[in-house]
C-alpha cells in the first residue's frame, strides 16, 4: 500500500477524464468548490482564488448531486483525504490548515467526486493517520463523475512594527491591541525574552535614540478580511504617553 505520491489518484482520475472525453462518455453529474475565506461573514464562496492567513482552518465544500457520488477525494501538495459521509445532500466537506513562512505561499487545493465499482481504491491506514491510493488488482477502477474543481489558497501572516523615538531611555510601559471589525479588542502580552512565549518584542532604544515593538499576530487576533487595525500606548520614560495606530492588510 503506498501513499499517492504527487496525487496519483487524481493522476488516475485525470486519466479517465481523458477517456470520458470520447464521443458518448460524458460526466453523470456537475460540482461546484466552495471555500469559506473570501467573505468577512465566513460565508461559503466560489471564488476560485482565496487568502488564508498562517494556521487558519480552511472550509471546503464540494457541491455536486446526491445521486451520483459516493466519495469526494480532496487533496493539496500530494495528500488525498476522502469524504464519505456528506453534511448535508449533496455537501462533502473537508477542513484544512495551511502555513507559510515570512513569505506568502500558494496551495492549489482540488476536489473530485467519485462512484465506486466494486470496492473503494482509497484506503485510511490508521497508522499512518492517511488515505492511501491502494486499487485492487481484479477490480474495476472507481469512476470520477464530475470535472475536477479547484481552488488555489494563498497562506500568508503579517507582522506589525512600531518605530519611535524614546523619550527619556527605554519606556516604562507599553499596551499593545489588536482591533477587529466587530470591535473586539485583543490585548497582546510582551514577550518574555527568557521563554519561547508568544507576544510583542520591544527593541532599543538604539544609536540613534528609537525603538521598535515588533509583533506577528496569530490568525485568532486579525479580520479574515479587509484590514485589521493595531492599536500601541507607549508611557514614555519621562512620564509622557503616546498612542500609535497603524491598520494591516488582511485579504
Amino acid at each position: 500500500m503506498t501513499r499517492s505520491p504527487g496525487g496519483i489518484g487524481r493522476i488516475v482520475a485525470l486519466l479517465a477524464a481523458i477517456v470520458c472525453a470520447a464521443p458518448g462518455c460524458t460526466y453523470i453529474t456537475t460540482a461546484r468548490l466552495w471555500a469559506d475565506t473570501a467573505l468577512a461573514d465566513g460565508r461559503l464562496s466560489t471564488d476560485t482564488r482565496q487568502w488564508a492567513y498562517d494556521g487558519e482552518p480552511v472550509t471546503f465544500d464540494l457541491e455536486c448531486d446526491p445521486g451520483a457520488v459516493n466519495f469526494i477525494v480532496f487533496g493539496v501538495d500530494g495528500e488525498e483525504t476522502v469524504v464519505t459521509v456528506p453534511e448535508s445532500a449533496g455537501h462533502y466537506r473537508w477542513q484544512r490548515a495551511f502555513r507559510c513562512g515570512d513569505e506568502p505561499k500558494t496551495y492549489e487545493v482540488y476536489a473530485m467526486p467519485m462512484l465506486i465499482r466494486g470496492k473503494c481504491d482509497w484506503v485510511y491506514d490508521s497508522a499512518k493517520d492517511a488515505w492511501m491510493f491502494y486499487p485492487g488488482r481484479l477490480e474495476t477502477p472507481d469512476v470520477q463523475t464530475a470535472r475536477e474543481r479547484t481552488v488555489r489558497v494563498t497562506c500568508y501572516r503579517r507582522t506589525v512594527r512600531f518605530r519611535f523615538p524614546a523619550r527619556g531611555g527605554q519606556p516604562k510601559d507599553l499596551a499593545l491591541v489588536f482591533v477587529k471589525a466587530d470591535g473586539e479588542r485583543i490585548p497582546i502580552r510582551r514577550a518574555d525574552p527568557k521563554t519561547d512565549e508568544r507576544g510583542f518584542r520591544l527593541v532599543g532604544p538604539d544609536a540613534d535614540g528609537m525603538c521598535t515593538v515588533i509583533c506577528t499576530p496569530v490568525y485568532q487576533e486579525v479580520n479574515r478580511s479587509g484590514t485589521t487595525r493595531v492599536d500601541l500606548v507607549v508611557e514614555h520614560a519621562d512620564g509622557t504617553n503616546e498612542e500609535f495606530t497603524q491598520a494591516i492588510d488582511t485579504p
